[in-house]
């Protein structure tokens, strides 16, 4: 025991902060039943979640679309496009992805669909979303602009008569439905008929036939929120960055509004790609139509003069010279009908441009140009404008995306008319020279008879327009048939098909409640724990407390008497005030034990009278005198305890000289006159000056003449000083400690005693009540380790599921 009286005699204070995680292990076990209790629940509410929780389902699919940058040589290949910084900014399946996912076309699915109108199937524990021949009605809403908020009609059928009725949640009004019938409700005009032909038995739908009628809740919502909820369930990404595929996936509480949802979408893209497509290739055949009627009048008047010229002149041959400059002159007036050619085109090109110039409409197609980078130019100028507008219905005119594809627009169009009066110029050249050939060969052929002379030029007149029309004729064919075979950009390469239910996952639902069951109480004990600034068990108190710790008690129910070791008596208890007796004997350090044994405490209630009764009657049962005196002046107990009736005790001797110490004392049965008791007397007025009295130190020096311990049972020392008065004839102070109830904070207190202490006996602590309050490892367990069985306690079985957990948690 010299190894506790060196512990308790250090000065270092450990630190009380630190966590003891093995503690905090060890309450986490205890709560085991707890713990089951809660895995048990969660699982079963991750059962019912599974259960009742309305699956999403997952659609998906795929298309391929034409990439002009991923897929070679293209328009955007174009050096003069390169010049003017096309080539860099067309990514056009990142563009495709951006359309895909627009408000616009989304809000077209939104209404081809219905999709703001949600059908849900009433059931007895939860409601599921129907669509399309799910539901064996057709609903036609005419005006769903004007639904701004949500609200549910409950729509029924009635098997007893085989009729639909609308019931109004908000209005309480019922109304019978006629197939085939527009009704206005809430402003909402709408339509329900049969979906195929019917008689009235076939539309009564079977799912419960236990049930009266057939239920289902209309759900309306607004177009925009419907769109905006779809826009954030649809899913849109390229497979790589080197492929030209898209992926598409969107997510929904019925798998086959998902499917059908993806496809409609897919095809709406499709639908509106090729509209671009067609409005440039009409564009084209509208100039081309316009210039052939003009040619084809004067065509019609060229051939007229030649007709009259040769039925007045009576020409029906001409001179082979004549034909010889004929020819010639027909070479050249083709060359000069291919330059006129090319510089109306370029002229009709230019005021299109300049007339446009504040709406940057799309100019005519290419055909007919001659020149390749003015005609590439041309075909980008008009994406340009398809992008724009694109852009600008998607984003608004004033998005920085759009103002940026305007100013290219700008740019593109600047760069057109440039080009086009350059190349009018050069043309001009060219056809300068031409007219000077052509003046050479009109010389030589005013050489010839007038007659012939005048033929020959109706002739070439006749020749140019003829030329010109067929010119524009088969380009007009060719732009008819780039119209009839225009294809869409991108097509599908998987078809819209349901993946199966995203949420919820069942396993992970499954996982997530074991570990919430399991974590939950788990961290509740920890913050408990963490909380607690009660005392716990005797690891505890020795790394908080230098004093050393003689022993521990268990808790036990309130007994009919105070003193609970008795002769003969085998229980846990008194077993643990015998291994206290025992420890007492070894608080001296010069081997001889203790006389006088001091117990005190913090506060009431935590069981130092108890202690002190107990510990003599260890004692006494050895055959040794012991006395308890009942120092508690002021609140005393043990007399009432032990049910003792004495007028007189220990105040009347501190008061009295002529009062004899013998007189005062009372005989404890049950312990052959060995266990003693001097009460504590009338209560006085000044405590603090009886015990600072010379009555004192004579009642003590006559107490340990007569007895072989003498144990003072002293009031709470955070209350009253009498137990540091006391403290000077003790050879070893007990502070009684309560499991539970006791304070951390005290045990500071006790340190900074230790180190204050000079004079008196050694501090050491008893541990009360173990196991109350709270799980305690070490001594909850007794009977695990065959203790019960060892000491032979009585105890009590405790029965139901409840006596059970609380014994478990305890």
């Amino acid at each position: 025991m010299n190894s506790i009286n060196t512990r308790a005699l250090l000065n270092d204070i450990k630190d009380e902060s630190t966590v003891d995680l093995k503690q905090v292990f060890v309450n986490i076990l205890n709560g085991w039943p707890w713990i089951l209790l809660s895995t048990i629940f969660m699982v079963a509410l991750g059962f019912m979640y599974n259960r009742y929780a309305e699956p999403v389902f997952k659609a998906k699919s795929a298309i391929l679309v034409k990439d002009e940058k991923k897929g070679g040589a293209g328009l955007l290949d174009n050096p003069l496009l390169k010049d003017l910084q096309f080539g860099e900014g067309g990514k056009l399946v990142d563009n495709e992805v951006e359309v895909l996912h627009s408000y616009d076309l989304m809000d077209a699915t939104v209404r081809k669909g219905q999709l703001f109108l949600d059908i849900k199937r009433e059931g007895k524990f939860t409601n599921r979303s129907v669509f399309g021949d799910e539901f064996p009605l057709t609903v036609r809403i005419a005006n769903p602009d004007t639904i701004s908020n949500s609200f549910t009609w409950e729509v029924v059928q009635r098997k007893s008569d085989n009729k639909w009725w609308i019931n109004y949640k908000d209005k309480g009004q019922t109304l019978p439905v006629t197939m085939g019938k527009w009704y206005s409700i809430n402003g909402v005009i709408f339509q329900l008929d049969y979906s195929s032909p019917h008689s009235e038995d076939s539309t009564v739908v079977k799912e419960d036939t236990a049930a009266v009628e057939n239920k289902y809740l209309f759900k309306f919502y607004s177009v925009n929120s419907t769109v905006n909820a779809y826009l954030a369930a649809l899913n849109i990404q390229p497979v790589s960055k080197t492929a030209s595929i898209i992926n598409l996936e969107l997510t929904d509480h019925n798998a086959k509004r998902a499917k059908e949802t993806l496809s409609s979408l897919i095809y709406i893209y499709k639908s509106q790609g090729l509209e671009d497509q067609k409005q440039v290739s009409s564009n084209t055949l509208e100039f081309l139509n316009g210039r052939l009627a003009i040619i084809e009048r004067e065509l019609q008047t060229v051939e007229g003069q030649v007709e009259r010229f040769q039925t007045n002149n009576k020409i029906t041959d001409i001179p082979t010279e004549g034909q010889i400059y004929l020819d010639q002159a027909k070479d050249v007036d083709q060359q000069k009908v291919q330059q006129e050619t090319q510089l109306n085109i370029l002229e009709s090109l230019e005021t299109s441009l300049q007339d446009n110039q504040d709406n940057g409409k799309m100019v005519t197609s290419a055909s007919g140009i001659l020149e390749p980078s003015l005609a590439a130019l041309i075909q980008a100028y008009n994406q340009l404008v398809l992008e724009r507008e694109r852009q600008t219905t998607r984003l608004g005119p004033k998005n920085p995306i759009t103002v940026d594809v305007a100013n290219q627009v700008k740019n593109t169009r600047e760069s057109l008319i440039d080009n086009i009066a350059s190349l009018k110029k050069a043309y001009r050249i060219t056809l300068d020279n031409i007219n000077r050939k052509d003046a050479e060969l009109s010389m030589r052929i005013k050489s010839m008879p007038t007659i012939q002379k005048n033929l020959v030029q109706i002739k070439r007149d006749q020749s140019v327009k003829e030329q010109l029309y067929f010119f524009l004729l088969q380009k007009k064919e060719e732009a008819a048939i780039t119209l009839a075979s225009i294809t869409a950009d991108s097509r599908s390469i998987e078809q819209a098909r349901s993946t199966g239910i995203v949420s919820p996952k069942k396993q992970l639902v499954l996982v997530i409640s074991v570990l919430l069951g399991v974590f939950l109480p788990a961290v509740i004990i920890y913050i408990r724990s963490l909380l607690d600034n009660k005392i716990g068990d005797k690891d505890e108190v020795e790394q908080g407390c230098n004093a050393p710790v003689l022993g521990e008690i268990s808790y036990a129910k309130k007994e009919k008497s105070p003193i609970v070791v008795e002769r003969g008596s085998r229980s846990i208890i008194a077993e643990q005030f015998r291994v206290i007796r025992t420890n007492v004997g070894f608080t001296r350090n010069d081997g001889k034990e203790p006389q006088v044994i001091l117990i005190t405490s913090h506060r009431p209630e935590e069981g130092k009278s108890f202690v002190s009764l107990n510990l003599a009657a260890s004692f006494a049962l050895l055959d040794k005198k012991v006395v308890v005196l009942e120092f508690d002046l002021r609140k005393p107990r043990l007399s009432q305890a032990l049910k003792v009736v004495s007028e007189k005790g220990i105040s009347n001797f501190l008061s009295n000289a002529t009062v004899s110490l013998d007189s005062l004392l009372y005989e404890v049965p049950g312990f052959n006159d060995d266990f003693s008791l001097l009460p504590a007397g009338p209560i006085p007025p000044n405590p603090a000056e009886l015990i600072l009295g010379p009555r004192m130190k004579i009642m003590m020096d006559e107490l340990k003449k007569k007895f072989d311990y003498v144990i003072l049972d002293t009031p709470p020392y955070s209350l009253v000083t009498d137990s540091s008065l006391l403290g000077i004839y003790a050879d070893v102070n007990i502070v009684v400690l309560r499991h539970s109830f006791t304070f951390k904070f005290v045990l500071k207190e006790l340190n900074k005693k230790i180190r204050e202490n000079t004079s008196g006996g050694l501090y050491t602590t008893v541990i009360n009540r173990v196991g109350e309050g709270r799980s305690y490892m070490k001594y909850k367990n007794y009977k695990n380790y065959g203790f019960s069985e060892y000491f032979d306690a009585p105890e009590r079985r405790r029965k139901g599921i409840a006596a059970w957990f609380r014994k478990k948690s305890h």
